[in-house]
This record gives structure tokens, C-alpha cells and sequence, in this order.
């Protein structure tokens, strides 16, 4: 178990100070020219420019990143499939995430882990609309989390999940690896639901909490690749509900149309002090960007998180 990652999050309880994350690793790779128009999306890149991710990763650890989650978030069994990829040789593509991460410098490397619904390639995971059994959730996951843990990451990024039955198998694979983790989701974002305080697939966020209550591996629970408005209603919806520190890392304010594969314009993600207050407020202690931030978003983030330490530190 990595005691540094828990360490962290203790030291950010007791100070207020949240740790700043990775942002948008594809939108920093598309940002050099690179096409992710592809099955595995960046992971490709594990395979054709290793190199390539290192720097970006590196990117985000100057602008401040304490934490950068691994290129594996689409690299799945059934992903490999598609790419022509053998499963062997995909697991050694996994583990190359974790290698990749940890070369970039001196911040700690969360194995990334998406939802099934993203190795569908049709916006699964932003509305949970597929259904698969306990066991099929975990033949799905199992391998790709072994091949992260034996490869050394500090922590698992269980992230964009969007509905509850799959978040519950990824917290017990979490508990049966004995790594410590975070489980952020995805919102339902449509109609009346669209309030912040359901899942993807329409959970309440309280059941959510309920469901992991019991784990003694998923150490912070939250959201992320959502609409910034969205984050304070949902954790303050979660944290009337858990004991737990909370993870908070939008996207940057643009909606991304599936059937297009393009982000349309939105909001500026706003990295100000009053806006990093209110989610600190609300119980966030760990705080990044998803798609479409960038190092720039980050550094922000590490400016506003300083201004409010100094502000809060006596004279």
C-alpha cells in the first residue's frame, strides 16, 4: 500500500490545502498535433511515442501536478481487440503507463481505470447506458488492474464511472489488490436529473457513499470529466453523506458531442481562489482538471491553492 498517497490526504485534511492533480492528458497531447482518433485514444501512445507521454506528464508535474494518472484510462481488453492488439502484449502496454508516469519526475502515479463504457467508444460513460453482470465487470477490470498494481502505481484513479453496479465491482477489485484508491463518477446531465447529485445512470450520490461505506481501500470519493457548475451541488450532496475526502477534477466547461467525437464550446474553466475555496469548502481535498484543461489550468490551480494557504496562515 502506498502510505505516501494516504499521507498526502491526511496532511491535506488537517491543513485545508487541497492536492492539485493532473488536467486533460489528451487535450495536452492533441495540443502537439497528435491525433487520438483511435480505439485505445492516448494510450496508443504507450505503443508509438512513450517518449511523447513522458513529456506531457512532465508538463503537468511543472505547472504543480502532486499526482498524474496514467495513459491506461482507455486501454482495455476489448479495446486491444479492436486495435489488433494480443492480450499479453496489451497488459505490457499497461504496465508501460505506470513506468511512463513515474520517469516524468517526481509526483505519485495513479493507475488510471475507466469505466467499460468508454472502451465502447459511444459516450458510455457519460450515461451508463449498458448493462453487464458482477462477473462480467470484473473479467473486465481484473486484468488491467493486476497489470497496474504489479507494475508499481501509487494508487488507483477509478474514474468516469458512471454507474453504481460497475463502481461497486471496482471497489471491491481495489479492496481484493489492497491499493489504496479514489472513485470519482460522471452526472446525469439531462432533464431533471441534471442537478448534481445523481450518477450517470440516475443513482443518487448518497447511494453511492452507502455502497462504498465499507471499503477500506477507496480513500476519496467525488466527480470528475463534468460541467464545473455541477461540482458544488455534488459535494455537498457527498459530503452530507461520507466521512471522506473528496476528489473534484471537471472538465473544462465545453460538452463533448459522442457522435461528432468533438468538444463544443462552453465556459472557461475558472482556476480563481473563490472557486477552489467553495469546493475546499465543500470537502474537496484533491483538485485537477479533466478534458480540456491543460498545464496552464493546473499551475492556476497551484496559484489559487497558495493564495488561500497564505490567506489562511497567521501572521
Amino acid at each position: 500500500m502506498s502510505t505516501t498517497f494516504i499521507q498526502m490526504l491526511r496532511a491535506a485534511e488537517v491543513s485545508g490545502e487541497p492536492i492539485i492533480i493532473d488536467g486533460g492528458l489528451g487535450t495536452a497531447l492533441e495540443s502537439r498535433g497528435i491525433d487520438l482518433r483511435h480505439e485505445l485514444w492516448s494510450a496508443a501512445l504507450l505503443q508509438d511515442s512513450p517518449d511523447t507521454l513522458a513529456e506531457v506528464h512532465a508538463d503537468f508535474i511543472r505547472a504543480g501536478a502532486r499526482i498524474v494518472t496514467t495513459a491506461s484510462y482507455q486501454a482495455s481488453p476489448l479495446g486491444f481487440e479492436r486495435a489488433s492488439i494480443t492480450a499479453e502484449e496489451g497488459l505490457r502496454l499497461i504496465a508501460t503507463s505506470v513506468e511512463v508516469a513515474a520517469r516524468a519526475g517526481a509526483a505519485l502515479a495513479a493507475g488510471s481505470v475507466g469505466p467499460y463504457g468508454a472502451a465502447l467508444g459511444n459516450g458510455g460513460e457519460y450515461t451508463g447506458d449498458y448493462s453487464l453482470s458482477d462477473a462480467e465487470f470484473t473479467d473486465f477490470h481484473r486484468p488491467r488492474i493486476e497489470a497496474l498494481v504489479s507494475a508499481g502505481a501509487d494508487l488507483l484513479a477509478i474514474e468516469t464511472q458512471p454507474s453504481l453496479p460497475e463502481a461497486r465491482v471496482l471497489a471491491r477489485l481495489a479492496e481484493e489488490f489492497g491499493i489504496p484508491a479514489w472513485l470519482s463518477v460522471t452526472l446525469a446531465d439531462h432533464g431533471g436529473l441534471a442537478d448534481g447529485r445523481h450518477m450517470a445512470d440516475g443513482t443518487p450520490l448518497t447511494d453511492l457513499a452507502e455502497a462504498v461505506a465499507g471499503s477500506t481501500m477507496i480513500r476519496a470519493l467525488g466527480v470528475n470529466c463534468v460541467r464545473p457548475s455541477l461540482v458544488s451541488p455534488a459535494l455537498q450532496t457527498l459530503a452530507g453523506a461520507t466521512d471522506l475526502p473528496l476528489i473534484a477534477y471537471p472538465n473544462s466547461g465545453e460538452t463533448y458531442d459522442a457522435a461528432a467525437m468533438e468538444w463544443r464550446a462552453g465556459a472557461a474553466f475558472d482556476t480563481s481562489p473563490t472557486t477552489l475555496s467553495s469546493w475546499v469548502s465543500s470537502g474537496a481535498r484533491i483538485i485537477g482538471g479533466c478534458c480540456r484543461t491543460t498545464p496552464g489550468d493546473i499551475a492556476g490551480l497551484v496559484a489559487s491553492a497558495q493564495e488561500l494557504s497564505r490567506a489562511s496562515s497567521p501572521d
